[in-house]
């Protein structure tokens, strides 16, 4: 069978589809700043190009919630960020929730709560 002996880019297009402002963050360092955050009001979104095939990590955060994923693509994808964070659960009886969830060929890696973070809204000024 033939393979692709040529490699090619894939887009990874995130979407804020949430009610609150979100960040997305790049966590290594692919020969670029990874300190760059790009900050996306609801119902905007960001396009990245990506080498298909290849893994990259990422933080994406909405108010206190937290989650570090790693895209690894063949082809486009698109996520809107609520993919990415599971609904409210019924504290009881507790639920054990993977943290391996693909969704989309993005990968959980990590879910959690930030107890600080800071809202600056800036058209108070």
């Amino acid at each position: 069978m033939p393979s692709i002996a040529q490699s090619y880019e894939v887009i990874l297009d995130f979407t804020n589809d949430t009610h609150d402002a979100a960040t997305v963050q790049l966590l290594r360092d692919y020969g670029c700043h990874s300190n760059r955050i790009v900050l996306l009001n609801p119902g905007e979104s960001i396009s990245l190009v990506l080498d298909a095939g290849d893994s990259y990590k990422y933080t994406v955060k909405t108010k206190s919630k937290v989650v570090n994923v790693t895209a690894r693509a063949w082809r486009d994808v698109v996520c809107g960020l609520s993919q990415l964070f599971p609904p409210p659960a019924n504290p009881w009886p507790p639920a054990l929730l993977s943290t391996r969830t693909p969704v989309n060929g993005i990968t959980i890696d990590r879910l959690f709560r930030e107890t600080r973070f800071c809202l600056f809204d800036y058209n108070d000024t």
